[in-house]
């Protein structure tokens, strides 16, 4: 992780504890494409209180007229107003640190409307860009694009007056700034709690679902089973040797292989559940090997065959992907092969297009080849 984003979690889950105020700015603006000579309108801005989750917004659709441009003037004012009365707040934010989209663009809006700077500024010591924070924390793949809408997915996070890309310009060019409203609003809200997710170690991702506690330390629950699971042929070899030739078990089929990982799971996890039937999906039904309910992971074990190849394995997790899609428990599907014996080629390729193709909106797919 790098040392200045690592510093700046510490920093924010350290006034969060303390009760400081931290908020988290999210707005719409109007279609960048049409404001080739100005900058581009805004149409809302939304504020998040991240200790309360309480929402101040400065919308269109607060002021009357026929004139945008003088109610525009005014939803800005009172944006820099609440801002000049706040300069102590810390702020969180989503991409909102470049000239096009963001902090700057809202300020050169200002200008351009009302022909100077605005007074009030934040430094961007307070400031800290969640999108940011998350990549350098798992990654630049930790969700798919769009990564805040499939973010808030994987976190089961509501999205029901969400506006996607061009819909939100277009809602405010027919008058709905209402909607415009509802939509700002509930994105601020999950930035909010997705910040919170993060601060307490519970943010789900494709890579993650959240932090244990092991050993008086945090450590991140699917790099826990994928580890446990690379070490499984290490155990293996020990358990071989018995004292005096005792007996032990022979890991022959998946069978043996669920039976030993889940006895070596039980050691991180207290609450491990085996064989639990899925809701019925196109006619029947299947079974989980395995499901961390505290964590909503299910965990798939599967065993290499001379008839499995890259083809039949990514059907098999198709099927899986589908059918766990529909089971409110999971929102994160781990799907461990164990190939000890190297059938399976270029494993580390296949792992990487076998999560990305089967991976969907609202369930991570995170697949490892044990090749070693």
């Amino acid at each position: 992780m790098n040392s200045k984003v690592q510093a700046e979690l510490a920093s924010l889950r350290e006034a969060f504890n303390q009760g400081e105020s931290i908020a988290i700015i999210h707005y719409a603006s109007g279609n960048f494409y049409l404001a080739k000579d100005r900058p581009v309108e805004v149409n809302c801005i939304s504020v998040v209180d991240l200790g309360d989750l309480s929402t101040v917004s400065f919308s269109l659709a607060d002021f009357k007229g026929d004139d945008l441009e003088a109610r525009e003037r005014l939803l800005l004012d009172s944006f820099y107003e609440w801002l000049g009365a706040h300069q102590d707040v810390r702020v969180v934010h989503w991409n909102m640190n470049n000239a096009d989209y963001g902090f700057a663009a809202i300020a050169a809006r200002y200008h351009w409307l009302i022909g100077e700077s605005p007074s009030a500024v934040l430094p961007q010591a307070r400031m800290m860009d969640l999108d940011s924070a998350i990549e350098d924390l798992y990654g630049e793949a930790y969700a798919p694009h769009p990564k805040l809408q499939n973010l808030a997915a994987l976190n089961k996070l509501s999205q029901r007056y969400w506006l996607k890309g061009a819909e939100e310009p277009e809602r405010a060019a027919g008058g709905d700034f209402a909607a415009v409203q509802r939509s700002t609003s509930e994105k601020a809200r999950a930035v909010a709690r997705l910040t919170r997710l993060l601060l307490n170690g519970d943010l789900a991702t494709q890579e993650s679902v959240g932090d244990i506690f092991f050993a008086d330390g945090r450590i991140d629950a699917v790099k826990t089973v994928l580890t446990v699971a690379q070490r499984m042929l290490l155990v293996e070899r020990s358990l071989s040797r018995r004292h005096k030739g005792r007996d032990t078990i022979n890991l022959t089929d998946e069978y043996d292989t669920q039976d030993l990982l889940r006895s070596l799971l039980v050691i991180f996890f207290e609450d491990v559940r085996e064989e639990t039937a899925t809701p019925e999906y196109a006619g029947g039904s299947t079974r989980i090997d395995f499901i961390l309910p505290d964590f909503q992971v299910a965990i798939e074990v599967k065993k290499s065959r001379d008839s499995m190849s890259p083809k039949s394995l990514a059907d098999e997790l198709i099927i899986d992907r589908d059918r766990y899609a529909k089971d409110d428990r999971v929102g994160h599907l781990i799907c461990v092969v164990f190939d000890h014996e190297g059938r399976l080629m270029n494993p580390r390729g296949l792992e990487s297009d076998l999560s990305r193709q089967s991976s969907a909106a609202g369930l991570a797919v995170t697949v490892k080849i044990i090749d070693r």
